[in-house]
């Protein structure tokens, strides 16, 4: 297909207005103020021709366009293009205010209010404001193929097969109302035919024109519509074609044919610098400047990352660009960013295929080229779109692997509110040419998926809520069901429900984000590892897998900690060998910064987390990279053991429930401690030791050039497997049972509760994510309140949703709000109901006491 389009006639410089006068439903009077007092621009940019976004075109009869691409075409007209259906949707003219999009969709409204979600479902999707010029219905498509998209400056043609012939095809407004497609095609041998408009009443005004216009008809469609159709004749060569649709053709003035020149769109890069940690330990955190501010006035929302060969970077941001860096590797002081392609439709997964960069948005897999070698993408490939997409505003493109062998999987977001999707909440395998796919495993909520590139293993985590009980970590594998249910579907009805390696308490990992196998790194201890990446409090685990028994189980231990903003991606940097991760705040986090980019450098220091954890059917075996300090690690003090179980239910998370089935958490008292000849590792001799979700293990254990410090890990246990002690490195394969009366009561002793207790609390589990506690109000978005301040909550009044009125907030009142939210939910806060997980069984009563004190501290003053 050659690069060259009909019409030029005249510069295609056209004067854009109105840009920033975008609308959103549900803004309120605060939202609009936090929108002016932003840095950035908006979200639609000035210059740019197009943005990915789904439509809602119901009222105009176009139905729901999932995978929209919005088109400035020009003289404050637009048009969105289904590449589905290969249909122009919906054209449509701006209001005399210069409005013409609700902006509302999850990354439009959070663009410059970084904690506005959309709702949702499907019933808040962003609609057309203005005159609507001419639309089409879901039948009104052509049989075809959509290949892509070409930018030339403030123009942007459509590419798409037809009848085996390949079309590009370019879209003007008049300045009238009217507007105008020129169509290129290749040689076909029959006709080819194309829905202009459908009409109701009278027929708008269509007609053919410029080199090959053949004709235009009228006729009925399938579902009755009336429609204007375009005729395209059979031709031997290439020809050029129009269609003007109440159109003044002179004031377009196409004449003759000229290539469109393709120009630099974002000529300026940015440059950045490095801030290189000085903290101890095995692993510093280095954060590298992302660009803000910069010469378009874009938000920079990372979401996605990969590198090059070279060491170059490739991000995406949730915001639809992609930047290109140089001189992130460790030696550089100063990084450079450069633009490389924008528009995509909120973007999560990015992968660099020998060199070649990869995006996963909601339209499906871009493969983006630069053509004439100028640093920005020339033609957005549509590599494939067959795994299919709704508009639900939680089906997120969450991830892009690439499958060995040639192909990707694509992990989909799977909380449906009002539609049954076809793929949503799966891990979806793409075949290598991008023609087919298979689903390969569902049943998930909100996937955030790894693969090991040696292996071919893949993981993913889970988002806990409803049927989700906790943070899990799958091993994925075809055809399994991995317990989620939406609340579309009417019942549960799975089968081959896989229970995840590992669950990782909520408290602990509120929000798993994805996985990164550590081959070909330089990163010591942790090098050929899996590190699954903690999202609300950014922290990275190592997993650690036990494959001895029928059923796999792991467990995860904590390895860096400390970042300053959200967690989503990382990838191992070829050129030196560490660990870079990113990420962006829009969900919930205890931290303020909005985005960042950091680098995790191994320091050669020690490092003090385990590098094995395995459980035993007579305890728990941890294996470190130092020699322990004997007095330390061998003293059963040293060590507090807790285990519980998990529900999977209709409710929102679970709580802990012991093997009893009553709520709450068991005490394991260590009769023992077994340090290895090389002194690398204890054997914990825990006696009555049964499969259960969670065995959490606090220690203590240091060298004895350091002060001990208490960490943590976590085991889930399907099976008691055995290990030979001495095959371990052990002197013997006894393990003494024998429990000591003291150390039961020692386990089971509780601190007293205190209101120091109760604030500590209310971070650390992420109570203030929710509940103010200075009086202001939290807001998912403006007008939407998550919870009720604790400020003077303490002897209030409470209405509830069910009409009844708690005559004053008192302990009691608070405890059943701690462990059974959905019991009793206040008016106007029936979304908290469904939205905060029970804490039955995971607080110990003297932790819920201290919240009730804490909350009681904060009347008055």
């Amino acid at each position: 297909m050659k690069r060259v389009m009909p019409f030029s006639g005249v510069r295609w410089v056209l004067v854009f207005l109105g840009w920033g006068v975008l609308s959103a439903v549900g803004y309120g009077q605060e939202a609009a103020h936090l929108e002016a007092e932003s840095e950035f621009g908006s979200y639609v940019e000035e210059g740019f021709p197009f943005f990915g976004q789904v439509l809602d075109g119901r009222e105009q009869g176009v139905g729901i366009v999932p995978r929209g691409i919005v088109l400035k075409l020009g003289d404050g007209v637009y048009g969105c293009f289904d590449p589905d259906l290969l249909r122009l949707a919906l054209v449509w003219r701006e209001t005399e205010d210069g409005e013409w999009l609700e902006m509302n969709s999850m990354s439009a409204g959070s663009y410059r209010v970084p904690s506005l979600k959309a709702p949702a479902g499907q019933k808040v999707l962003p609609k057309v404001k203005g005159e609507v010029i001419s639309w089409m219905g879901p039948d009104c498509g052509i049989t075809g193929e959509f290949l892509g998209l070409l930018p030339f400056g403030e123009r942007v043609a459509l590419k798409y097969s037809v009848e085996g012939a390949e079309a590009m095809e370019m879209i003007y407004g008049d300045g009238d109302g009217g507007y105008a497609r020129m169509i290129g095609v290749d040689p076909h041998e029959d006709s080819i035919e194309l829905v202009l408009a459908t009409y109701e009443g009278k027929a708008p005004k269509v007609e053919a024109f410029g080199v090959g216009g053949e004709k235009v008809v009228k006729r009925s469609g399938s579902s009755g519509e009336k429609q204007i159709v375009g005729v395209i004749p059979p031709s031997d060569q290439w020809q050029a074609y129009g269609f003007g649709i109440n159109c003044q053709i002179e004031k377009i003035n196409f004449e003759g044919m000229q290539e469109p020149e393709e120009v630099s769109i974002w000529r300026d890069s940015v440059r950045s610098r490095q801030s290189v940690s000085t903290s101890e330990g095995a692993f510093a955190i280095d954060e590298l400047e992302i660009p803000i501010p910069n010469p378009w006035a874009r938000n920079v929302r990372l979401s996605g990352m990969d590198f090059f060969s070279d060491g170059r970077l490739a991000v995406c941001t949730f915001d639809g660009d992609v930047w290109v860096v140089e001189g992130v590797s460790m030696g550089s002081e100063e990084a450079t960013w450069q633009r490389y392609a924008s528009g995509l439709h909120e973007p999560m997964g990015l992968r660099v295929v020998e060199d070649e960069v990869f995006v996963f948005d909601r339209a499906g897999i871009w493969r983006l080229h630069d053509e004439n070698g100028d640093g920005e993408a020339d033609f957005y490939e549509m590599w494939s779109n067959v795994v299919p997409q709704t508009a639900e505003t939680r089906e997120f493109a969450m991830g892009l692997l690439e499958k060995p062998g040639g192909g990707f999987y694509v992990a989909k977001g799977g909380q449906e509110v009002s539609t049954k999707g076809i793929a949503n909440g799966t891990i979806s395998e793409v075949s290598a040419d991008g023609k087919s796919y298979e689903i390969f495993a569902n049943g998930l909520r909100q996937p955030f998926a790894g693969i090991d590139p040696v292996t071919g293993m893949i993981t993913s985590s889970d988002q806990q809520g409803n049927w989700v009980p906790s943070t899990p970590i799958h091993v994925i594998e075809r055809g399994r069901h991995y317990g989620f249910v939406p609340k579309v579907l009417e019942q549960v009805r799975y089968e081959g429900l896989q229970e995840p390696a590992v669950w990782i308490p909520h408290i602990v990992n509120q929000s798993g984000a994805k996985q990164v196998w550590l081959r070909d790194a330089a990163m010591g201890p942790l090098n050929d590892t899996l590190i699954h990446i903690g999202y609300n409090r950014p922290e990275l685990f190592r997993v650690f897998f036990d494959e001895a028994g029928k059923e796999r189980q792991g467990a995860v231990a904590s390895v860096v900690s400390g970042f300053p903003c959200a967690l989503l991606d990382g990838a191992v940097n070829p050129e030196d060998g560490q660990l870079y991760v990113c990420g962006f705040r829009i969900w919930g986090t205890a931290l303020d910064q909005i985005s960042g980019l950091f680098r995790v450098r191994y320091t050669g220091e020690v490092d003090t987390a385990p590098e094995d954890v395995r459980s035993e059917e007579r305890g728990i075996m941890m294996r470190f990279g130092f020699e322990l300090d004997e007095a330390v690690a061998t003293s059963p003090m040293s060590y507090t053991v807790e285990r519980w179980n998990y529900r999977r239910s209709k409710d929102y998370g679970s709580g802990h429930y012991r093997l009893d089935g009553e709520p709450g958490q068991e005490a394991l008292p260590v009769a023992s401690v077994t340090l290895s000849e090389d002194k690398k590792s204890v054997f914990l001799g825990i006696p009555d030791m049964e499969p259960v979700d969670t065995v959490s293990v606090r220690y203590r254990v240091a060298d004895g050039a350091e002060l001990p410090r208490v960490q943590s890990a976590y085991l889930t246990v399907r099976q008691l497997n055995g290990i030979d002690l001495r095959e371990a490195g052990f002197a013997s394969d006894e393990v003494d049972l024998e429990i000591d009366p003291s150390m039961i009561a020692a386990a089971k002793a509780a601190p007293e509760p205190s209101v120091e207790q109760g604030e500590l609390l209310a971070t650390t589990i992420g109570c203030v994510a929710c509940h103010s506690v200075d009086g202001s109000q939290v807001e998912a978005q403006p007008g939407l309140v998550v919870g009720p301040t604790w400020k003077d909550l303490w002897g209030t009044r409470r209405e509830l949703s069910d009409g009844t009125v708690v005559k004053a907030v008192d302990a009691p009142y608070l405890r059943e709000s701690i462990l059974e939210p959905g019991a009793k939910i206040a008016a106007g806060f029936e979304n908290m109901g469904v939205g905060m997980p029970s804490y039955l069984g995971i607080l110990q009563d003297w932790q819920v006491e201290s919240l009730v004190l804490y909350i009681e501290s904060l009347v008055g003053d």
